[in-house]
């Protein structure tokens, strides 16, 4: 049977729906010459209306008709388009029809042009179809067989009806006296003029069909010895379904029409064929493959592992539809001499090699997409896409692909997703359920080790690993057998970057054979996962990781509707954090062990904290299947009852930062980052400034800013970007380089004139003392609602520094008016009067509303400290301060004005905050001096 990538040769025949291609079609004998002739005297020929081809949609004509007698299938197809313009004359201007010349003949009846009233017959004047063998899926190694017969009409314009009536026969070799036909069933939205499918048969035949049942389709008529079935078309609009439904619910109508009467006949009927190819001589090639394996071991299941294993990777895959190659299957030392095969020829060889080792087998017929419809479906061949074997072992059923990869012992037992399958055996078997069952061992295993030796709030040291078994490990496979480096790095970097803010150093790739495992390692360095929350730095995961499950049966029709979950899969997640050396206090909160299910998804997990170790595992089973509509709430609540538990490493209260750290000790733990962050920008391609950046931005994180500003100047020269140059600006100010920084930003703005851009820079130029530029800048910005209060604010700091304060308080006092409940608009204003000192008396009011409306209140707190400041209310101001650190561990604002404080009031400790603070932000010295706030 057609496997899963010639499926698509086989619905271009048996499923037409789109213009000038039909259905099923072409007998045993005939041939590669096309015949020219009338319709045959069943059809019932339809007409064009006229009021639809003046006004009707562009199709104007859509006629499927079908005959079964005497062993032979005959396709009619009737279309009809109206050109209306170019680009339908382009479409269809050239004519392609398709058909297999070992099963039958391709008849062309007309191809008429109607202009004006008249018609114009194209084959009138000689003109003829020409004959193309083209094997479109040749690269997809599809040899199919098919010849297509294709012209160009010749004077078609636009404004012209083309009419184009053909008919296929099939007299298939595999089927006998059996005949099959299968027509998909349009519905709304489509539009047509007229549009219907006729099957029609002698009374005489036994004939069954079977639609699904939004068609609605009446029992046929017999009349005079002819019984016919019709349908109009389009059908109803499909009734909207809920996506994770089973896929039988989701399927489009198909009328079905045959000749089997049941299952069993349909196995009985196709298995002659595949039991006479599996039949090997004793002294066969074949036969001595299998003593070969039966010589390596005595348990049945690894002979049978070891034999899909030598079809899989000796046996190329090649579709050959030649000859009636569709259904009727290459012999088995064919297979093996030949070394290529389709999903038939693999299996009939697998089936074979099985038998000669004395283990039960059977060819089975499945179906790879949709396959849990097929008990509902009228029993004919074309319901199946692929053919596997099915061993019986000990009682077991193994469902073995020959056409797949990396079948091992290990993996062996794995059901594929296809729900039912038909064996073709000798009796006659009927449908058998792929019954699914837990899978023993893991499509994937992920490795994660993260070192934070150097601290927990400086970038990791990573390295990544991924274990992929079975198929997926083939791919692996691939990879390493092609040696692309570039492909290499792309694939383990997109792997990486999962992991966040990322710069790879290596990626590497291996394959054990044996095992059938592909491994990717990837080394890196990556940013800390450590995140400051309610006062401390934690790393938070979800119990559940990615587990949800969030089925929609709302509406009343969807309401007994089940739940289709995926599988079979098996993931483990193996997580490793090295915490710093001289790591004490930390502690973890959350579930220890975990073992949960909902919706055929079982949960596992095992944390452990030892000394300055973490460990985490964590797996999720999946399972094939369904979930009853009413054991959905049930399912819901186990997933909501997972996703309310969440993990924490916690760090201890007395945690060191990086800024805390004195120059030696920092350059010390920075080291091994260092060389890890010149390691992946060796590794990067020349395009790839992602490491480069990383390190510039680290190299400022820890207060080396000569260092940053030589990696952004590369990035300038190689890269320039207005955000690059912004980022530079910044350090040259960092530096004291106020020149330099003004002219980075003026480039960045010139290159991104937007008014975020803008309005930072005219704060630039003030601080500069460039007040008229700066106002420059600012007068006629255009701003969105959001942009108006960090306007008004930066406004007024210039027109302060100009030496106006008047007119700055009156404007950050105007926005506020303008905005009372907008926590940007009113910090703007606390932190103009506290930086100028005006406006004191009532500030503290205006402050306090500004930190009860913010989100994030600490910048609102530094604002209020700096006016408590002001207001000589020291112990006031230092308070707000604590709080706002407590909150923003690094701003370095709070530490400057907490150190001036400090140091006003005679504790030395405020040095401390000073250091930190210029560590962090050099320019706070200068800025803060204009306003007369300096150390003492």
């Amino acid at each position: 049977m057609n496997d899963k990538t010639s499926v698509r040769v086989m619905r271009k025949t048996l499923l037409a729906g789109s213009a000038f291609a039909a259905a099923l079609s072409s007998p045993a004998m005939a041939g590669e010459e096309i015949i020219y002739g009338a319709a045959p005297d069943w059809v019932e020929e339809a007409t064009l209306d006229a009021d639809v081809v003046k006004s009707g949609p562009a199709q104007l004509l859509a006629d499927w008709q079908y005959r079964l007698e005497d062993g032979v299938v005959t396709s009619y197809a009737d279309m009809a388009f109206r050109i209306d313009n170019p680009q339908t004359l382009m479409q269809q201007g050239t004519i392609s029809l398709g058909w297999l010349p070992d099963k039958g003949d391709l008849t062309v009846h007309r191809v008429q042009i109607l202009r004006g009233g008249e018609g114009i017959d194209v084959l009138g004047n000689g003109t003829e179809f020409d004959i193309l063998r083209r094997e479109q899926g040749l690269e997809q190694r599809l040899l199919d067989g098919q010849l297509t017969a294709t012209l160009a009409v010749p004077g078609l314009q636009v404004g012209d009806i083309l009419r184009v009536t053909h008919s296929v026969t099939i007299d298939d070799q595999a089927l006998g006296d059996e005949m099959q036909a299968l027509q998909f069933l349009p519905a709304k939205p489509w539009q047509v003029g007229f549009s219907r499918v006729i099957a029609s048969w002698p009374q005489d035949e036994e004939v069954f069909w079977r639609a699904e049942e939004h068609a609605g389709v009446a029992a046929p008529v017999t009349k005079d010895g002819e019984s016919r079935l019709e349908i109009t078309l389009p059908l109803a609009e499909m009734p909207e379904m809920p996506n994770d439904a089973p896929s039988r619910y989701l399927r489009n109508p198909v009328l079905r029409v045959g000749t089997y009467a049941d299952w069993q006949e349909l196995s009985r009927t196709m298995a002659p064929h595949f039991s006479k190819a599996a039949q090997v001589a004793a002294d066969s090639p074949v036969a001595e493959q299998a003593r070969a394996i039966m010589a390596k071991t005595k348990d049945p299941l690894e002979r049978a592992a070891l034999a899909t294993q030598l079809v899989q990777d000796e046996v190329s895959y090649l579709l050959n539809g030649l000859d009636g190659g569709n259904y009727l299957p290459q012999d088995a030392e064919e297979t093996w001499e030949k070394r290529y095969g389709d999903c038939k020829a693999k299996s009939v060889l697998l089936h074979a090699l099985l038998s000669q080792m004395g283990i039960t087998s059977q060819t089975v017929l499945v179906q790879t997409r949709g396959g849990d419809a097929i008990p509902e479906l009228l029993p004919v061949p074309g319901n199946f896409d692929h053919m596997i074997v099915r061993a019986i072992i000990d009682g077991q059923d193994y469902w073995l692909d020959g056409t797949s990869a990396a079948t091992r012992i290990a993996n062996i037992g794995w059901v594929p997703p296809f729900h039912y399958a038909l064996p073709l055996t000798t009796d006659g078997a009927g449908l058998v359920p792929m019954t699914q069952r837990e899978q023993s061992s893991p499509n994937l295993v992920m490795s994660v080790v993260s070192d934070y030796s150097a601290g927990i709030d400086l970038p990791a040291l990573f390295s990544f690993e991924m274990e992929f078994y079975g198929p997926q490990g083939a791919g692996i496979r691939q990879l390493v057998d092609q040696g692309d480096e570039d492909q290499l790095k792309k694939i383990g970097k997109s792997f990486a970057s999962q992991q966040g803010s990322v710069a790879v150093r290596s990626v590497a790739i291996d394959y054990d054979d044996e095992r059938a495992v592909g491994v990717m390692k990837v080394s890196g360095i990556a940013a800390s996962e450590f995140e400051w929350k309610d006062g401390r730095l934690v790393v938070d995961s979800e119990v559940g990781g990615d587990a949800s499950f969030d089925a929609n049966r709302a509406k009343p029709e969807w309401r007994n509707i089940p739940v289709a979950t995926n599988g079979p899969s098996r993931r483990r997640i193996l997580a490793e954090l090295i915490l710093p050396h001289e790591a004490k206090g930390f502690a973890f909160e959350g579930e220890e062990t975990l073992e949960t299910s909902f919706a055929n998804t079982v949960v596992s997990a095992n944390n452990s904290l030892s000394g300055n170790r973490f460990a985490g595992e964590y797996e999720v089973v999946q399972v094939l299947g369904e979930i009853a509509p009413d054991e959905l709430p049930e399912a819901k609540r186990a997933v909501r009852r997972l996703a309310s538990k969440t993990n924490r490493l916690i760090a201890p209260e007395d945690v060191t930062w990086r800024w805390e750290v004195d120059r030696k000790t920092l350059d010390r733990r920075a080291e091994p980052l260092l060389a890890a962050y010149g390691e992946a920008i060796a590794y990067a391609d020349k395009d790839d400034f992602g490491p480069l950046q990383e390190r510039a931005a680290f190299y400022g994180d820890i207060g080396r800013f000569e260092e940053s500003l030589a990696d952004l100047d590369t990035l300038v020269e190689k890269d320039t970007s207005a955000w690059v140059l912004q980022w530079r600006s910044g350090v040259h100010q960092a530096l004291g380089n106020t020149e330099a920084s003004l002219a980075d930003f003026q480039r960045a703005y010139d290159i991104d004139p937007n008014s975020g851009l803008a309005i930072t820079f005219a704060e630039r130029l003030g601080y500069a003392g460039k007040y008229e530029e700066a106002f420059e800048i600012l007068d006629g910005l255009p701003l969105t609602e959001e942009e108006e209060p960090f306007y008004a604010g930066t406004y007024a700091i210039v027109a302060g520094l100009s030496g106006d304060t008047a007119r700055g308080l009156e404007i950050t006092k105007e926005e506020v008016a303008d905005k009372p409940q907008n926590a940007s608009a009113l910090n703007g204003d606390c932190w103009y009067r506290g930086l100028f000192a005006v406006g004191l008396e009532d500030a503290l009011e205006v402050c306090t509303r500004a930190i009860e409306r913010a989100s994030n209140s600490a910048p609102m707190l530094d604002s209020r400290a700096m006016v408590y400041y002001r207001k000589g209310m020291l112990e006031e101001a230092k308070a707000d301060l604590d709080s706002a650190l407590t909150l923003t561990p690094g701003l370095a604002a709070s530490h400057y004005l907490r150190g001036v404080i400090l140091l006003e009031q005679g504790d030395k400790s405020g040095q401390e905050d000073i250091d930190i603070a210029l560590r962090l932000a050099p320019q706070l010295e200068a800025e803060y001096a204009q306003h007369g706030i300096s150390p003492k």
